[in-house]
């Protein structure tokens, strides 16, 4: 989606995952400070509450529980399932809004729901597997693929031809940040287990912060290697 946003233009392309990855940083490291200061007060609600009041604090539980958590759960659970349904084939599983696709996501949800409230610590290491899980093909499309990418000449040729040059570099960026504004998403949540941390004051902020920027490299790293194991004159 980048590339094509971007019009090929690989540099235009890896700031547009620089851009929105320093947003996420800055953020993450504002919550670290607030969380510093804030020891024993979790999550978004409670943050608005130190600085807000209560009354505040209300409307944006309210948000939380009505509009950002659902949307967020709901597309967490639609991607895999989309996924899933690729990888099947077929039109139906193939169309991304099909009756099969949409009620395999219901179904991730249930799941989910019920490992979160039965088995709370199962969650947790579930929570952890997947993210570890999640790294390996990130990191190994950022081996492979840059090597790839070194060996046929294929990431020479992306810095330095332009696929589609009718794209302007402001049009591009905007709309490779627009593309990835979901992909940093989501670590908000992180701060809802403040209080079961131990020296949350320090080891919040810290995780916060260095998670923000692992993860930024990571997916930089990820783009150039699969820009580099892509055809781009295809």
């Amino acid at each position: 989606t980048v590339l094509k946003a971007t019009g090929g233009k690989m540099m235009i392309g890896i700031l547009s995952w620089v851009v929105t990855g320093i947003v996420m940083i800055i953020c993450t490291y504002t919550f670290g400070i607030v969380a510093g200061r804030h020891e024993g007060v979790d999550s978004l609600v409670g943050y608005t509450k130190a600085y807000c009041g209560k009354n505040y604090a209300y409307y944006m539980g309210w948000f939380m529980s009505t509009i950002y958590y659902p949307a967020l759960v709901s597309v967490l659970c639609w991607l895999p399932a989309r996924y899933l349904g690729v990888l099947i084939g077929g039109e139906v599983w193939g169309n991304p809004t099909s009756a099969p696709v949409m009620t395999l996501s219901v179904v991730f949800m249930v799941l989910t729901y019920a490992m979160s409230a039965l088995a709370p610590k199962l969650a947790g290491k579930f929570q952890i597997s997947t993210t570890a899980i999640k790294l390996i093909p990130l990191l190994l499309m950022a081996v492979v693929g840059t090597i790839a990418g070194l060996a046929n000449g294929q990431i020479t040729y992306n810095f330095a031809n332009i696929v589609d040059p009718s794209v302007a570099p402001t049009t591009g960026l905007f709309a490779g940040v627009v593309a990835l504004s979901f992909a940093y998403e989501g670590w908000i949540c992180a701060t809802s287990i403040g209080s079961e941390l131990k020296d949350a004051k320090r080891n919040l902020p810290r995780a916060l912060v260095i998670g923000a920027i692992i993860v930024v490299a990571v997916y930089v790293a990820y783009y150039v290697g699969l820009a580099g194991a892509l055809d781009s004159t295809v």
